[in-house]
This record gives C-alpha cells, structure tokens and sequence, in this order.
C-alpha cells in the first residue's frame, strides 16, 4: 500500500497564544478549572487511540501469519518454525489482553467513574503491546516487512508515536504508582 498514512500528515502542530483575553461570555467551564475539564477528555480519547492502533497491530499480525504460511524458509513453512509460532503466539496474546484492558476501562468511564489508573495502564500496555507486535510482524516477514510493498514499516514508525502522545509511557507509570500508593495507604489508614 504505497503512500499510506495513519496519523495526520505533518503531525501534530504547535499553537501559541500571546495576549489572548477571552471574555467571560466565552469562557468554557469555571476559570481556572480548566486542566481539570481537559483530563475528563483524555480518557476516552486515550482509549480511542488504544482501540485505532489495536486495530492496526491486528492487521500486522494478520500480514504476518499470512506470510508465515506461505514462505519457505529451511525446507518448510515458516509457520512451522517453532519460533515464529511463538512470536505469533505473544502476539495474539498481547493483543487480546490489550482488548480486554480497553473494555474494563471503557466500562468504568460508563459507569462514571474517572478510571485514571485504568486508562493510563490501558496506556501504557496497549501502546507498548502494539509496537511488539508490528516489530514482530516485520520481523516474520523479513525484508518484505521493510519494503514498501507491505504496510509494515509504515505502521511502525508511525505507532512509535503512540508511546508518546496523550502522555508518555514514564508518565503514566507514575500516574498508576502514584494511585496504587495512594490506595494502598487509605486501606492501611
């Protein structure tokens, strides 16, 4: 698929705002409060990414296994090698716990609750899962992987970003630390 994009062609842009005055009439929310009102947002969205990129890893595991059937590798299918059996294998475990992580979470924001620490560990494992799996599909498919015959390569350096926006990795370890400790505390109180 020659061409293809995932994410937004040029990225993500900048805005700057300098002497910006908004006046009260057009004010979203109580002044002040509005860090608070854009978190209400970040866990939904965060899970919409999850659910977009698990989809995009399905589809690299799919390549793969196809390949995986078809190549010849030391005089037989590669899909009777022992090790790309496994790797296939953590794939496809990786991205059903992954799915099952988004619809826990998802069922909490239902439900009312703010899920910070479920959605920041749906974070964190999916985007990391979906990067394991594409290097793996890459990884089964050879050279064919980084060609630009397949979307493969295409899909990783675009999910590389995924580990990075709405919160790295780092942060929202801290985020599910800072909320296991607190929790652990109140049972101890």
């Amino acid at each position: 698929v020659e061409g293809l994009t995932i994410a937004s062609p040029g990225g993500h842009c900048e805005l700057f705002f300098e002497d910006c005055v908004v006046p009260a009439s057009q004010v979203l929310g109580e002044v002040g409060k509005g860090f608070k009102l854009t978190q209400l947002r970040l866990g939904p969205a965060r899970l919409t990414h999850c659910m977009r990129w698990t989809g995009v890893a399905q589809r690299a595991l799919e390549l793969a296994a196809a390949r995986a059937l078809e190549r010849d590798a030391f005089g037989t299918k590669l899909s009777r090698h022992e090790a790309v059996q496994w790797m296939l294998a953590d794939s496809d475990t990786e991205l059903h716990a992954g799915r099952l992580m988004i619809q826990q979470a998802a069922w909490l924001l239902a439900q009312g609750s703010e899920a910070r620490r479920e959605t920041a560990m749906c974070k964190v494992f999916v985007s990391e899962a979906v990067n394991r799996v594409i290097d793996r599909a890459i990884q089964i498919c050879g050279s064919l992987g980084i060609s630009g015959d397949m979307p493969l390569a295409d899909f990783f350096r675009e999910a590389r970003a995924f580990r990075i926006y709405d919160g790295p990795s780092e942060v929202h370890r801290m985020v599910i630390a800072r909320n296991l400790l607190r929790q652990l505390s109140a049972a101890k109180a």
